[in-house]
């Protein structure tokens, strides 16, 4: 009996993409509606614009929560209320460890912002918003998905040393984080080009929408 060879990284990544496909034709449906309701409905405005401000009074404390109620217990939550899963001893430990590790992420995305101000300011032209979504994309994105797919792959090792060397592999990088990598890319420019096109107050909100809106999809389509 001959053993199952390893898919290569140029598979796991077709195959990532295809995965997304449905998702992220979703997600920009999505993005669509945002937009739409931002130019039309004064009432979806000043509800950002209400957030934002909660959000500037409160600083980094308010992105970690954001992100820890948006990543994690809005989607637990909805998938426990629709049957979809069962809420455990267990599912508490995932979740308060996914609560850790999205809400730390929180705080870098706020942090980004910030920086991208300073680097680039709050214009939003093209050629300012295409400034933006790359150093988003290829500079604060490689490392904080490599983060957050490490972070959960350890925990899935049960923390061991010998799982968190393997998180610094090329066997890891190029089947593991590579596909997530290339797969977010085709799903989330998109996405941060609408987040870089709001006003600078607004634009950790809007994050967020799009962050939850993005994680149920992942849950309730492409794993349907």
């Amino acid at each position: 009996m001959t053993a199952r060879s390893t898919p290569s990284a140029l598979h796991q990544v077709r195959a990532a993409i295809r995965a997304n496909a449905l998702p992220g034709v979703l997600l920009w449906c999505g993005l669509a509606v945002l937009l739409l309701a931002y130019a039309t409905m004064p009432a979806f405005q000043q509800g950002l614009a209400r957030w934002g401000d909660v959000k500037q009074a409160w600083g980094l404390t308010f992105a970690f929560v954001s992100y820890v109620v948006f990543a994690v217990l809005v989607p637990e939550g909805l998938s426990v209320a629709l049957g979809r899963q069962t809420w455990t001893r267990k599912t508490t430990m995932d979740v308060l460890y996914a609560a850790l590790v999205f809400g730390t992420i929180g705080l870098t995305v706020d942090i980004l912002y910030g920086v991208q101000v300073h680097l680039f300011g709050e214009q939003s032209d093209a050629i300012t918003l295409v400034k933006k979504m790359l150093f988003d994309q290829f500079v604060y994105s490689p490392v904080s998905n490599y983060l957050i797919v490490a972070l959960f792959a350890w925990r899935e090792g049960g923390f061991t040393l010998k799982t968190l060397r393997h998180l610094f592999s090329a066997d890891f990088l190029a089947h593991q984080y590579l596909p997530v990598l290339i797969a977010m890319w085709c799903v989330w420019i998109p996405g941060v080009m609408v987040i870089y096109f709001m006003p600078t107050e607004l634009q950790f909100p809007v994050a967020s929408l799009i962050l939850v809106f993005w994680i149920l999809i992942f849950k309730f389509v492409r794993r349907s």
